[in-house]
C-alpha cells in the first residue's frame, strides 16, 4: 500500500475536464499547502519545471483505447486521464511565485486537482536531445504540429505553413483553411493518407490548397475528391458518410469586399487584367496579406453556411499494375493501356484522349496526330 499526500491544489477556470490543447495555453495557480511551502525555496531559478498531480475526477481506467485522432494505444502509449494510478505529470512554465503560490502556464490540469510532487525540468537533457525526440515523434505522426494547431485553433500559423505550399497569402487560401480547421475539429479524426477521413472540394482554386494542408487529404493519397462544380464548398466526412458540408455565402463576396476593398481593387488589375507591372504586384502581395489574415478572425458565419451531410463515397482505392507501354518503353497503369497490334500502348503513344486537370477544370486533352 502507498499513501500519498497531495503538497498543494490547482486553481484555475477550469471547472470540468476539457481540451488539454486549449488549457495549456492558460495561466493557473499551484497554492501550495503552508507546512510545505518552505520546499519552494529557490524555485524561482528554475524557468520550467514538472508538476505531478492527481486526476481526482477520472473513473476506472481502460488498458487500450482511441486517442484524439481515432488511433488505438496502450494507456502507457498515450497521454490519456483514465489511468490505473490517475497520475499526470506536466510539465509547465513557472512565470512567477507569490509566497506559496506559483503561476504557471501550460498545465492541463483542471481546478482543484490535487497537485502531488513538483520538480525542476530536466533542461539539460531536454537540449541534448530535444532535436531527436521531435524527429522521432514526428516519424510517427508526421502531422503532429498541424494538429497541435487544429486543436488550437492556431488559424495564424496554419495559414503561414499552407502558403508554403500556395506560394503566396490570398483570401481563397484563407478560407480554405478556415473551413478545413472548422471542420477538423467537429469531426475529431486525423488524416494519415489510408482514405478512411475524406475531403471533397467543389473547386480546384487556392481554396482547395487550404483544405489539403489542413485536413491531410491529398490527391496523392487518395483522399481527395474533386467534384467539378466551381463551387466554394467543401465536405469532410469518414467512411461512416457522416459529414459536413461548408459553402461560401452568396453575399460572401460583397461582405470581403466592403472589409477590404483595397486589395480586391489591384486583384482585378493583377489577377483579371493580367497586369504584371511590378509596383502593382508589391502592392497586391502587400494588401494579400493584410487581408488573408485579417480574414481568420472575421465573424465565420458571415462568410460560410454549414450544414450536416450523408455522402456518397467510392470504395477505397485499387492498386493496378503497371505494364510497360511497346512503343515508349515507360510504365503505365493497366487502366491506361489499350492494345494495338497485339501490343500494350499507352494513352499517349495511342494517340487517345485523356483526363486533364487544369484551371479550367476536368478536361479531356486529344491527342495531335
Amino acid at each position: 500500500m502507498i499513501t500519498i499526500k497531495p503538497i498543494g491544489i490547482v486553481r484555475n477556470d477550469f471547472v470540468e475536464p476539457a481540451d488539454p490543447f486549449e488549457m495549456v495555453k492558460h495561466q493557473s495557480r499551484i497554492v501550495i499547502y503552508p507546512e510545505f511551502s518552505e520546499g519552494l525555496y529557490k524555485i524561482e531559478q528554475s524557468e520550467f519545471i514538472d508538476i505531478t498531480f492527481h486526476f481526482h475526477k477520472s473513473e476506472g481506467y481502460r488498458l487500450k483505447g482511441p486517442i484524439y485522432d481515432g488511433e488505438f494505444k496502450g494507456v502507457f502509449a498515450s497521454r490519456s486521464p483514465r489511468r490505473p494510478n490517475a497520475l499526470g505529470n506536466t510539465t509547465v512554465k513557472l512565470i512567477a511565485r507569490e509566497g506559496n503560490e506559483l503561476i504557471v502556464k501550460g498545465l492541463d490540469a483542471i481546478n482543484d486537482t490535487p497537485v502531488l510532487d513538483i520538480k525542476p525540468c530536466n533542461i539539460s537533457f531536454y537540449k541534448e536531445h530535444g532535436e531527436t525526440i521531435d524527429i522521432n515523434r514526428l516519424k510517427f505522426s508526421p502531422r503532429w504540429n498541424i494538429t497541435r494547431c487544429i486543436r488550437t485553433n492556431d488559424l495564424d500559423t496554419l495559414l503561414l505553413k499552407a502558403a508554403m505550399l500556395h506560394g503566396h497569402f490570398c483570401p481563397g487560401l484563407t478560407m480554405g483553411v478556415m473551413v478545413a480547421t472548422y471542420a477538423m475539429q467537429k469531426i475529431r479524426k486525423l488524416s494519415d493518407g489510408m482514405e478512411d477521413l475524406i475531403a471533397i472540394t467543389e473547386t480546384n482554386n487556392c481554396f482547395s490548397d487550404g483544405i489539403q494542408f489542413v485536413t491531410g487529404c491529398t490527391f496523392g493519397n487518395n483522399a481527395l475528391i474533386f467534384n467539378d462544380l466551381g463551387k466554394n464548398a467543401f465536405t469532410l466526412t469518414t467512411r461512416n458518410r457522416k459529414g459536413i458540408r461548408i459553402v461560401a455565402r452568396n453575399d460572401s463576396g460583397d461582405y470581403l469586399r466592403q472589409q477590404h476593398p483595397l486589395f480586391y481593387s489591384y486583384f482585378q488589375k493583377v489577377v483579371v487584367e493580367r497586369n504584371h507591372d511590378p509596383e502593382l504586384l508589391t502592392k497586391f502581395r502587400k494588401y494579400g496579406i493584410e487581408t488573408s489574415f485579417a480574414m481568420l478572425h472575421f465573424d465565420f458565419s458571415k462568410i460560410f453556411n454549414v450544414k450536416e451531410v450523408t455522402t456518397e463515397l467510392p470504395q477505397y482505392a485499387p492498386i493496378h499494375d503497371s505494364i510497360i507501354c511497346s512503343v515508349c518503353g515507360e510504365n503505365a497503369m493497366d487502366t491506361r493501356i489499350l492494345e494495338q497490334d497485339h501490343s500494350p500502348v499507352c494513352l499517349a503513344c495511342a494517340k487517345k484522349p485523356f483526363g486533364q486537370l487544369t484551371g479550367h477544370g476536368i478536361l479531356i486533352e486529344e491527342m495531335n496526330n
